[in-house]
């Protein structure tokens, strides 16, 4: 099974720009509030997340500003799918000195979805993000979708 990244974002219409978040935690559950919203997620997962967080790090930091919160597949998720949010400031998590400012947080019925397809096919995304931290006009969903359509993962 496969999961279009542009597709579940335009579809769910989960993207959220120059949000403000007073911590990590926060942050999750901002990136998490579309998913919720869209019934993709129950507030099982959005406490899975932080759980997994609070226990493990936040070893979903894929580079300098670029987050992928998740959790275990399955748990609390009846659809795949993302959401992406641009925060109007960096935050960090704790005992990590990496600034975040962009979540792509992913929901995935399985495992398969979540290492096989969504992480490795993601992975593209860090060449756009220079770009995507300069998006903060008001035509800033026109953009990105733009940006998105140009990339090389819309087969995610």
């Amino acid at each position: 099974m496969s999961v279009n990244l542009l597709t579940s974002l335009k579809e769910y219409d989960s993207i959220l720009i120059n949000q403000t978040a007073s911590n990590w935690q926060d942050a999750v559950k901002i990136s998490c509030q579309p998913l919720l919203d869209k019934g993709l997620i129950s507030t099982e997962y959005v406490h899975a997340i932080i759980q997994s967080t609070i226990e493990n790090g936040p070893y979903y930091i894929l580079a300098p500003f670029l987050a992928m919160p998740h959790a275990e597949a399955g748990k609390g998720v009846f659809g795949n799918g993302f959401s992406l949010v641009v925060f109007n400031k960096p935050f960090y998590f704790e005992a990590d000195s990496r600034p975040v400012q962009i979540l792509i947080t992913l929901a995935a019925t399985n495992s398969d979805i979540h290492t096989s397809v969504a992480l490795p096919k993601l992975l593209p995304l860090l060449k756009m993000l220079q770009i995507l931290k300069r998006l903060k006009t008001p035509k800033v969903r026109k953009k990105l979708f733009h940006c998105l359509k140009k990339s090389i993962f819309l087969n995610i």
